[in-house]
């Protein structure tokens, strides 16, 4: 029935297994082979599917960290609309820079300038964060206004315009 060890290409070296070279090479082999092959090709496909959905709930902290490289250019630009656009925006810079958090001289100087660097970044992390909680992008924008919005109310106390508007 089939051809021997003897007259096959076959050598004693590799084990023995069906080739297509014998004549009669079941058809059954040549359908598992064939379901093999496209098993891999669909497992290849699944696990580029989830790569990139992996890749894609990353989206956070990459606009967070682009922003965060752009941020020097973004304060700039703030800067212009001083004071309410510093608020707006670069709420945590502000209040790392204020003097009643009685911090040293020497980190008085730095911790506006890695909060610069740091806040978007951050916010990106926290963003991700509430995504894995099925947290629409609507209502990550609101955590964020609202996270801004509190930093700004703090602001506002610590300036002072509060007392000085009930005060007169």
């Amino acid at each position: 029935m089939h051809e021997s060890l003897t007259t096959s290409s076959v050598s004693a070296a590799r084990p023995l297994r069906f080739r297509a070279s014998f004549s009669s090479f079941p058809t059954h082999v040549e359908q598992i082979e064939a379901e093999q092959a496209a098993f891999y090709a669909w497992q290849c496909v699944q696990r580029r599917k989830q790569s990139l959905r992996w890749w894609g709930m990353l989206w956070p902290i990459a606009l967070g960290v682009a922003l965060g490289l752009a941020a020097p250019l973004l304060y700039a630009l703030m800067v212009r609309f001083e004071p309410w656009g510093m608020w707006l925006v670069f709420p945590f810079v502000l209040i790392a820079g204020r003097p009643e958090l009685h911090i040293e001289n020497q980190l008085v100087g730095n911790l506006p300038l890695l909060a610069l660097y740091a806040q978007f970044p951050v916010e990106g992390l926290l963003a991700r964060l509430s995504l894995g909680r099925r947290v629409t992008v609507p209502g990550i924008a609101g955590q964020v206004f609202y996270f801004h919005y509190l930093a700004g109310l703090q602001i506002l106390m610590l300036s002072g315009a509060v007392t000085h508007a009930l005060v007169h």
